[in-house]
């Protein structure tokens, strides 16, 4: 029996594509079920592993990914409280 895989989309741009196929391919991510697609990058594999790589090792994972740059400001949420003076 093969395992329950979800199927989820989001909107990227249009270069990310190939270059995540890309990223894949050379990192080993290839498709290898019994398909139209087999043997092709596999993106959404490599993105299972980041993220299981993340569930073993969250503060490792974004250490790595910070060292490459792969970072985005957290937005500064307003305090619902003023510090004392205020």
């Amino acid at each position: 029996m093969a395992a329950y895989k979800w199927r989820w989309t989001a909107p990227i741009e249009r270069d990310t594509l190939p270059v995540l196929q890309e990223l894949a391919d050379v990192l080993g991510f290839i498709v290898t079920g019994s398909n139209a697609f087999t043997g092709q990058p596999a993106p959404a594999d490599m993105l299972d592993e980041l993220a299981a790589a993340f569930r073993r090792d969250p503060e490792g994972t974004v250490y790595a990914l910070k060292v490459l740059g792969v970072t985005k400001a957290r937005p500064v949420q307003p305090d619902a409280t003023p510090p004392d003076g205020e």
